[in-house]
């Protein structure tokens, strides 16, 4: 197999992007210009949850459900959701007049048959199925169609969160897609009915889109990927620019109209030339070094505690990220309507304290590995910032550079001692911590596996009261605090460069951009 060459296919992302800045025979039409790092892999929604995936798939799909900005959930496709006394059947009535992109009518058999495949595992491997099958607290035991606008979930025990895990953009909202979406077994083209459809796939170059002409947008006032959406332009081009230093030079040619999540390092200096304009937000998210808590050496919590104590957190703020992002100590974003006074308290920098427990434990200087990867610059320089760190209290650091594919790998098996980690964003602060907690013996890639931290998950899934939910999460703050199972040292901050003819774009704590009610000005 042929590896590419970064700069080889920086160059051609240059040649791509100035391409497409030519006018043409289509001249009249409106093409905004962005980007992703990498090529997509499959366009099944929620089969891949990386940025890339799912900032392309999320103008195309649209699930029954969709998250507001704070993570509360209003229908999408749905007209509207009745729910049986006993919490266990949700009933969707499906939206009148909405059409897939091949102009077939949305019905519930199309629903049943994305569902069906989604939860079935002879389908091949789908990043969310666990979420729903039973691995955690919530089970699906039936999709069914009661006619042609009325489907029902039956659950296997009452998930006061369902609509929520059905929302989570990891997952791709668990966008509707239409049968002939796959050929053969494989998935070709994405057939949704969201406001942009699938125009051209060259692959290893660029995705491009087009406005969707029959799009039935909803009336509410757009809010995260919720209420009404509409395509302004009329192609969305997605060029693949994996190297930060190409991005940048070409939205400083006018090239490029957006660059979602610059590398920090570039912001000050770009906007100060006059060019760009920059549109930022903190992300629900949390930037991490996971800890093996079943590693012989680190299941001692001691040790554990001593790794957060070690870290300064400004520092790590101010050198890797430039400055955009805030230091926090919670596994809960700052963002989170959750993050409130107990959140605060954490486990913070302390040299002489990190020296006791270490002391304590019987630490003797043994090596802890922390792999990275060579992909990212960021992860690697988070990396050898807390090896420094973690020295001055008398931790041995070894830093491991693996390709990115590597890395994957190892988290979902979870063969690792150290690994900087950083958790796409989760609008309900429930669905960040469920992300990386439960039992490591049936799922490998879970961080935290303390029975009682799932417990109180599983409370808080089934309360949806907010001022119910604040002392659960409270409470699993703190156990977070004691148990130590990885150091969660700042929420991130989302910057995107965009060119001043840009209208309508905002930053914002899902980061995945979202280009429904973005317009071109001339």
């Amino acid at each position: 197999m042929t590896v590419p060459n970064p700069i080889r296919l920086s160059l051609c992302a240059l040649a791509l992007l100035a391409g497409a800045a030519a006018p043409g025979l289509a001249g009249a039409q409106t093409t905004l210009r962005t980007m992703i790092t990498a090529d997509l892999r499959t366009v099944m929604p929620g089969a891949n949850t990386d940025d890339n995936h799912g900032t392309v798939l999320q103008q195309v799909y649209e699930g029954l459900v969709a998250s507001r900005a704070d993570g509360t959930v209003e229908p999408m496709l749905a007209a509207k959701i009745d729910t049986s006394a006993d919490g266990l059947n949700y009933t969707f009535t499906l939206r009148d007049g909405v059409k897939f992109h091949n102009g077939a009518p949305l019905t519930a058999k199309e629903v049943v048959w994305t569902w069906n495949y989604f939860l079935d595992p002879a389908k091949g491997p789908w990043q969310c199925r666990a979420n729903f099958d039973g691995s955690r607290a919530l089970k699906v035991e039936s999709v069914r169609a009661a006619d042609d606008r009325h489907v029902v979930f039956k659950l296997a025990q009452p998930y006061g969160a369902f609509l929520g895990m059905m929302a989570r953009g990891d997952c791709d909202g668990t966008g509707i897609a239409h049968p002939d979406s796959v050929v053969n077994g494989v998935w070709t083209t994405p057939i949704g009915t969201g406001p942009f459809k699938w125009a051209e796939w060259k692959r290893g170059e660029y995705v491009e889109l087009a406005r969707n002409p029959d799009y039935r947008s909803r009336s509410e006032p757009s809010d995260g990927l919720a209420g009404a959406k509409a395509a302004r332009v009329d192609r969305l081009r997605f060029t693949i620019v994996p190297d930060p230093a190409a991005a940048r030079a070409a939205v400083l040619a006018g090239n490029l109209d957006v660059w979602p999540s610059i590398d920090t390092k570039f912001a000050k200096e770009m906007e100060a030339t006059g060019k760009v304009r920059l549109s930022g937000a903190e992300i629900a998210s949390v930037n991490s070094l996971v800890i093996q808590t079943a590693d012989p050496l680190l299941a001692d919590k001691r040790i554990r505690q001593a790794l957060n104590l070690a870290v300064d957190n400004q520092a790590m703020v101010d050198a890797v990220l430039d400055g955009y992002g805030r230091p926090a100590t919670s596994a809960i974003p700052l963002t989170s309507r959750y993050y409130g006074a107990a959140e605060k308290k954490g486990l913070a920098y302390n040299i002489p304290l990190a020296r006791k427990l270490l002391a304590e434990a019987g630490y003797k200087g043994q090596s802890i590995k922390l792999t990275t990867n060579s992909r990212f610059q960021s992860m690697q320089d988070i990396a050898v910032l807390y090896q420094a760190l973690a020295r001055e209290a008398g931790i041995n650091i070894e830093v491991e550079v693996v390709e990115w594919a590597v890395q994957l790998d190892r988290y979902f098996k979870g063969s690792y001692q150290m690994m900087v980690w950083n958790f796409a964003p989760q609008l309900d602060a429930l669905f960040v911590i469920d992300r990386f907690t439960g039992d490591k013996s049936r799922q490998a890639d879970r961080v935290w596996g303390n029975p009682q931290a799932s417990q109180l998950l599983a409370r808080i899934g089934n309360t949806a009261s907010a001022a119910e939910r604040q002392p659960l999460f409270d409470q699993l703050h703190q156990l977070f605090v004691d148990d130590a199972p990885m150091i969660a040292w700042s929420t991130p901050r989302s910057l995107s460069a965009l060119s001043p003819k840009v209208k309508g774009f905002q930053a914002w704590a899902g980061r995945k951009p979202r280009y429904w009610n973005v317009e071109l000005s001339k």
